[in-house]
């Protein structure tokens, strides 16, 4: 498995071809308080959503999820939630829209 992300989307790639793309979350400027450890959020997230089996999509959901919650702080754990509270917040906040 191969996953790019950037602040704009993120793409997961398999060995057998499977493929998704999917645009990160609209976390409102106001929430911004620093990208420490947001890599390692999506990381995190993307790798919790592949241990639980998740299709690549939801895999790909919940890690922008865990990166834009943890932009609500300046260290690097500071703001992170449990993943369902992760999603509820990027449901709230939705998909970015300029891609």
């Amino acid at each position: 498995l191969v996953t790019v992300h950037c602040p704009a989307f993120a793409i997961a790639v398999t060995r057998d071809g499977d493929s998704a793309v999917a645009p990160s979350v609209a976390i409102p400027e106001v929430e911004i308080k620093g990208a420490n450890g947001a890599g390692d959020a999506f990381a995190a997230g993307m790798l919790y959503g592949l241990h639980e089996g998740w299709p690549l999509a939801q895999c790909l959901e919940l890690a922008h999820a865990a990166a834009a919650v943890s932009l609500r702080s300046v260290s690097t754990t500071g703001a992170m939630l449990f993943w369902r509270e992760c999603l509820s917040l990027a449901q709230k906040w939705g998909p970015r829209r300029d891609i």
